[in-house]
């Protein structure tokens, strides 16, 4: 049955010769793996630049109940990103992304709300012409709310965060599992801010990678399932 709906390219998988399996997720079907045949000898329609990560596609495919690999009949980029491929910085952003992604998008079921924050997401990071550095921040502690772990209760004056149970705590019950006052209370300021003020916010180079650490830390908790990121190291690197 022939099926429309947009995509996320996620990750592509070289096959035999000249075709790719490519790792979707999609609006209307979840994660899906597609297959693309004579991509890398540059003569068929779809091209390598049309499936790199994090790009936005409109796809028609052939899907077929039970089947793990789905043929496609026409795939186009809606839109075409303008810059993310290109600037070293939103390059390295973008593949911290769908490293992200690809360890946490699993169910092959829709979510039209996550779809919908991804691709806002991506299309404002390919836009933004001011400073990125913050970025990365925003998408991994709004991610959570899709994902089934977004941080609970209200922070008050000394409270700390909980890693383990995903809550702002007094500081009274402070253990291993917690992070200490000051960067709870910049968990709870990024929590309750949109993306453009959150982007605007002045934050130490070190304070930025703390808060880093300890989001991925919390998915190593809750949501990476044994999986391992490494991209974030180029990326400490990159967004000083």
């Amino acid at each position: 049955m022939l099926e429309k709906t947009r995509a996320i390219v996620l990750r592509n998988t070289n096959y035999r010769d000249n075709s790719v399996i490519s790792h979707v997720y999609t609006e209307q079907f979840g994660t899906q793996s597609i297959m693309l045949r004579g991509v890398r000898n540059h003569k068929g329609a779809i091209r390598p630049s049309h499936i790199m990560p994090l790009n936005l596609v409109d796809l028609i495919i052939y899907k077929k109940d039970n089947a793990q690999i789905h043929q496609v009949k026409e795939l186009r980029c809606n839109p075409i990103l303008q810059h993310m491929h290109f600037d070293v910085l939103k390059n390295s952003v973008a593949l911290f992304m769908s490293e992200i992604l690809n360890a946490t998008l699993t169910e092959e079921e829709p979510n039209p709300d996550l779809y919908q924050f991804l691709d806002h997401f991506i299309r404002i990071l390919d836009l933004e012409e001011e400073s990125i550095g913050n970025y990365p921040l925003y998408f991994l502690i709004h991610l959570t709310r899709y994902l089934g772990f977004y941080p609970k209760g209200q922070y008050h004056e000394n409270d700390v965060f909980n890693l383990r149970e995903g809550l702002f705590v007094n500081e009274g019950y402070f253990n291993m599992e917690c992070i200490d006052n000051e960067h709870s209370k910049w968990w709870w300021t990024l929590l309750n801010t949109n993306l453009d003020e959150w982007s605007n916010q002045v934050i130490t180079r070190q304070t930025r990678s703390n808060l880093l650490n300890q989001l991925l830390n919390y998915y190593e908790i809750h949501g990476l399932h044994g999986r391992k990121i490494k991209s974030h190291h180029v990326l400490r690197e990159i967004l000083r």
